[in-house]
């Protein structure tokens, strides 16, 4: 951080100097306008006006020889770094239409505008100014509470194929949030304006994002093998208390998050232990159990990316 001293100019007016490097770096000379904007204590200051009319970016996507994964992850990649239409093109459009129209539907707002026999055009129609982090966030959380009681619960009912389904929303939401972080990013004075959010915020609300999505996964994943375990009565009634625990921690730790209580996040911190006695008491059991090995690897990165939403709050401030 650079300090400038203020100089008073004229009656009315005072005078700060502005970096050298910011201006090499912004290709400013003298003359050019400097645009400045209030949001609360902070003077935000750019090269050009904020709300100059956002320039629209179209990618082209040659879907020819690509496997549909390969697609997915493209056109995942093209939404993220906010290209607003979307172009589908090949010979193998006519074969692969449902599996595109699929990938289309599975991000937030992007939807089909034409298709022909070669191509498929989506585009989508978001006031990324209003798109909210925080919200995305809460939105991601609320899906992934239910999924960890639905886990919880998974040996009276067999709730995998919902768990499925609750995935792919958290996935559409975080690709969304990731999406909506780079764009802040690229607009620092809109993110300030609009969210008061710093770099530093924004950093924070992206790694947030990855560690719920990452626990919603695992929550699918373990309750894929948990759904099949033959389990005595005694281990069943073991497990299902851990889940039920596993639940309460994870609910624990986004109200720190949510009410940024670091007290709350360090003293939840010391859970981790407990979970670690927990899984290994049961690895005792592996050689007897058929997938309780599986089950217990996803149940232990459960337990270190709930962990760590924590730490990030008691680091980073």
């Amino acid at each position: 951080m650079e300090y400038r001293k203020l100089i008073s100019f004229g009656k009315n007016s005072f005078v700060v100097s502005l970096p050298k490097n910011w201006v090499r770096q912004n290709k400013m000379v003298k003359g050019d306008l400097v645009y400045m904007e209030e949001a609360g204590p902070n003077l935000l200051l750019s090269k050009q006006e904020t709300n100059k009319e956002e320039i629209e970016k179209e990618k082209v996507i040659n879907i020819d020889g690509k496997t549909v994964f390969s697609i997915t992850r493209e056109v995942c990649s093209a939404y993220i770094l906010n290209y607003r239409t979307i172009i589908l093109r090949g010979k193998e459009i006519k074969t692969k239409v449902k599996d595109l129209q699929g990938i289309i539907q599975n991000l937030i707002a992007l939807e089909v505008l034409e298709q022909s026999s070669d191509s498929i055009t989506a585009k989508d129609f978001l006031n990324m100014d209003k798109v909210s982090v925080n919200e995305l966030l809460r939105k991601m959380d609320v899906v992934t509470r239910t999924m960890m009681k639905e886990m919880s619960s998974i040996f009276e009912e067999d709730t995998y194929e919902h768990l499925n389904e609750r995935d792919r929303d958290v996935n559409r939401l975080y690709f969304l949030l990731y999406r909506t972080v780079l764009y802040n990013l690229e607009n620092p004075s809109k993110s300030m304006k609009n969210f008061k959010l710093t770099p530093i915020d924004l950093l924070k609300y992206y790694t947030l994002g990855f560690y719920v999505e990452a626990i919603a996964d695992e929550i699918k994943r373990a309750a894929r093998y948990l759904r099949t375990l033959k389990l005595t009565n005694e281990k069943q009634k073991f497990i299902r208390n851990l889940l039920q625990d596993y639940n309460e921690y994870y609910c624990s730790t986004m109200k720190a998050v949510h009410n940024n209580d670091r007290d709350l996040a360090l003293t939840l911190s010391e859970s981790k232990l407990k979970f670690q006695n927990a899984l290994e008491e049961l690895d005792k059991d592996v050689q007897k159990v058929p997938g309780l090995h599986s089950t217990l690897s996803k149940l232990q990165r459960l337990t270190t990316n709930v962990h760590n939403v924590g730490r990030l709050i008691y680091t980073l401030e």
